[in-house]
């Protein structure tokens, strides 16, 4: 079992605003945004005085502690040997939850792959009072427990029922001197630019990862991951069908008569298509391997011809029909 103590650089005998000056100028020291070689080290501090920063929770690690079977030389724990029975394994460290961020991306960009400059606001650590949210001191209506468990019955059916304590919102603490910088909740808000390689063939739904790029969790002391989730905006003149890029082309009725070829725009540069003896509208043109490569595999480029028909298209029309006469 972890000495939290040597962690924090106190002894046992230490009161609890000790520990939590300790904490504070460690955390300060060794937080990966003032050092960022630190990070292993501040989760060690965090985990730390997450056991002993609080009486209640000191209590239990220090009967832990003091437990003749809690700990072999071998390193063998008979708590944790528990918590893996009833619970399938060992136990994860907690995490900070996830931030999704939206990104748009048009089928050209998907095609060629593309850089994006982002801008997006998250929450951060309140420096002046680490995330704390002020001075705080352990709640009396749970005693630090963040919960009230009431007894219904007598006898052998006595019901235990739990409920979140009102007194700290579950927190197990209240805030003495509201820090002014937060007003109490241990993050500000701040804004970050980034920018971002997005690779060829992204489709929609894809997300990528950045590690501790979300916001700032004031219960595990740490930033959550970003998720940049991708949007295809297919509502532009290309558009994305699995390996096959699609273009939509607008032709006038005289273009359609009268032009032998049909110049097409396409990522990799502008294609001049002969025009089919026989032109049916209702089925798209078809141009074989211009489409996506997605694992080795090509798709087609497929266009969708439309037809307008405006005044002058119809005054240009008559016109020839007349000089033909």
């Amino acid at each position: 079992m972890k000495n939290y103590y040597e962690i924090l650089g106190v002894n046992e005998n230490s009161s609890q605003d000790e520990i939590k000056k300790a904490y504070k100028k460690l955390s300060k020291q060794f937080h990966p945004d003032v050092n960022p070689e630190g990070e292993d080290r501040f989760k060690e501090i965090s985990e730390a005085y997450e056991n002993i920063g609080e009486e209640s929770k000191r209590q239990t690690y220090d009967q832990k502690r003091n437990n003749p079977f809690g700990n072999f030389t071998n390193g063998f724990d008979i708590h944790s040997m528990f918590e893996q029975m009833m619970n399938g394994g060992p136990r994860q460290a907690p995490k900070a939850p996830d931030k999704v961020l939206d990104v748009v991306v048009s089928p050209v960009e998907s095609y060629l792959g593309t850089k994006k400059e982002l801008k997006y606001t998250f929450y951060n650590i309140c420096k002046p009072c680490n995330g704390e949210g002020g001075d705080k001191k352990r709640c009396q209506v749970c005693n630090g427990s963040g919960v009230i468990i009431q007894v219904f019955g007598t006898g052998m059916f006595n019901h235990r029922i739990q409920t979140q304590c009102h007194g700290c919102n579950g927190k197990g603490s209240i805030i003495e001197n509201m820090c002014k910088s937060c007003s109490g909740n241990g993050v500000v808000v701040e804004t970050e630019n980034l920018t971002v390689s997005l690779p060829k063939n992204i489709d929609n739904g894809d997300f990528m990862r950045l590690k501790n790029r979300g916001d700032f969790n004031t219960n595990v002391k740490q930033r959550g991951d970003l998720i940049l989730k991708v949007t295809l905006d297919n509502t532009g003149l290309f558009e994305k069908s699995g390996s096959d890029l699609i273009y939509k082309k607008k032709m006038t009725s005289v273009e359609l008569i009268i032009n032998e070829f049909i110049d097409v725009e396409h990522p990799d540069g502008n294609l001049k298509l002969t025009k089919p003896d026989m032109l049916d509208t209702d089925k798209p043109l078809r141009v074989i391997n211009k489409g996506y490569n997605i694992n080795g595999a090509t798709g087609n480029f497929y266009i969708k011809i439309s037809v307008t028909n405006d005044k002058k298209s119809k005054e240009s029309l008559l016109q020839m029909m007349n000089s033909t006469k």
